[in-house]
C-alpha cells in the first residue's frame, strides 16, 4: 500500500516542472540562451559567476545547464549523473516562509526528478513533499505570483486528469486536495500570456496537454508555434510543433525542414525523433508507392530498437504501419507501447 500511495504522489509532483528564480538580469539572459540551445553563450554566463561567493546561484545555473545539455539526463553515463547530482545537492536552500522561494522549489523538483529516475523513490518523495506542501495552500484563491499560479494550475489539471483517466487511483485520492481541470487550464493560460520566467514552461505544458491528453491538435499547435518563435533553435521544442502539425494532418514546409534538422543532429536522442517523424510524414504526404512507405517505417523502427528503444516513438510507428497495411497485429503492438491516446495513435478528435 505504501508503494502504491507513493507512486500516486510522485505522479503529481513529477508533473510540476522546475522554473527559475531570476535575481540577476544575467540569469534571465542565461535562460534565454539555454532555452534556445545556445550552450556556449549560456556557459559564459556561468563562468562569470564567483562559485565561492555565489555558490547557490552558481550551482543552480550549472544544474539547469547540465539538465538541458545532456538530454535526457537519466540516460547519461555515471560520471555525468554524479556530477549533476553534486550540483543539485549543493543548491540546497531553505524556503522563505513569507512567500515562494523559487530556488527552493527548483531544487526540490530537480532532486525529485533525478532520484525518481535513479530508482531512489523515498528520496524523490521527500523532495516532492516540499513542493506539495506549498501548492496545496494555493489552490482556492488565484495566486498573484506567476510562478505559483503556474504550479497550482498544473496541480489542478493533473489532479483531475489522473482521477478521471486512472480509476485505480480513485481510492487513494482522498489524500490530496481537490483539483479542477478548467481552473488549471485557465491559470496556465494566464501564465502563458504574461512575461514571467514561468511563461516558457506554461507554453510547453499547454502544448503537451492539448496535444496528447486533450487531443486538441489545433490548440497544441498554437502554443508550440509560440514556443518555436521564442526559441527557434530548441530541438526539444520541435517535438511538439511537428507532432501537433502531423496530428492536424496538414503538410508543412516548416515541419519538413525541422524534421531534417532533427535527423542531422549530432545526438542520437534527437535523430530518433527526426527519423520517426520523417517516416510518419512520408506515410501521410509522400508520393511513393505504399510498399516503399512501409519500408521507410520499418527502417525507422529498426533504428529505434537499435538505439535504446523508445515507447512513444515506437507507438507512432506501429500505428503508422497499421494505417498502411491494415494488419491488426501492428495495432496490438501499438497498444503495448503507447503512452498517449491521441490522433497520432489512432484516437479521433471529438
Amino acid at each position: 500500500m505504501k508503494v502504491y500511495w507513493l507512486s500516486i504522489f510522485l505522479i503529481f509532483t513529477l508533473q510540476l516542472p522546475s522554473f527559475s528564480q531570476i535575481n540577476h538580469s544575467e540569469d534571465q539572459q542565461f535562460f534565454n540562451y539555454l532555452y534556445n540551445f545556445q550552450f556556449f553563450e549560456a556557459s559564459k554566463v556561468i563562468s562569470n559567476i564567483d562559485s565561492t561567493e555565489e555558490s547557490g546561484r552558481y550551482n543552480f545555473l550549472k544544474s539547469h545547464y547540465m539538465r538541458w545539455y545532456y538530454l535526457p539526463m537519466h540516460q547519461q553515463e555515471e560520471d555525468i549523473l554524479n556530477a549533476y547530482n553534486e550540483y543539485l545537492e549543493a543548491t540546497d536552500v531553505e524556503n522563505d516562509k513569507k512567500g515562494l522561494n523559487h530556488l527552493y522549489v527548483n531544487s526540490a523538483l530537480l532532486k525529485a526528478e533525478f532520484n525518481y529516475n535513479q530508482g531512489n523513490y523515498y528520496k524523490a518523495f521527500q523532495q516532492g513533499a516540499k513542493v506539495y506542501n506549498i501548492v496545496k495552500n494555493n489552490l482556492e484563491e488565484q495566486p498573484e505570483q506567476q510562478e505559483l499560479l503556474f504550479l497550482s494550475g498544473l496541480y489542478h489539471y493533473f489532479y483531475h486528469y489522473y482521477r478521471s483517466e486512472n480509476p485505480l487511483y480513485e481510492p487513494m485520492m482522498w489524500f490530496f486536495k481537490e483539483g479542477n481541470k478548467v481552473v488549471g487550464l485557465r491559470w496556465l493560460q494566464e501564465v502563458a500570456k504574461g512575461e514571467s520566467i514561468a511563461k516558457t514552461e506554461a507554453l510547453i505544458y499547454l502544448s503537451h496537454i492539448n496535444l496528447r491528453l486533450e487531443n486538441k491538435p489545433d490548440s497544441a499547435y498554437k502554443y508550440a508555434r509560440m514556443l518555436h518563435r521564442l526559441y527557434p533553435n530548441n530541438l526539444k521544442f520541435y517535438e511538439l510543433l511537428i507532432e501537433s502539425n502531423l496530428a492536424k494532418n496538414k503538410e508543412s514546409e516548416l515541419v519538413a525542414e525541422l524534421i531534417q534538422e532533427l535527423i542531422a543532429a549530432d545526438k542520437i536522442y534527437f535523430k530518433k525523433y527526426g527519423i520517426t517523424y520523417n517516416a510518419v510524414e512520408k506515410s501521410k504526404f509522400g508520393e511513393g508507392i505504399r510498399s516503399e512507405k512501409i519500408k521507410i517505417v520499418k527502417k525507422a523502427l529498426d533504428y529505434i530498437r537499435n538505439n535504446d528503444g523508445g515507447q512513444h516513438l515506437s507507438s507512432l510507428l506501429y500505428y503508422t504501419l497499421f494505417e498502411l497495411t491494415g494488419d491488426k497485429e501492428y495495432l496490438n503492438l501499438k497498444k503495448d507501447f503507447e503512452n498517449y491516446n491521441y490522433v497520432l495513435t489512432g484516437y479521433p478528435v471529438e
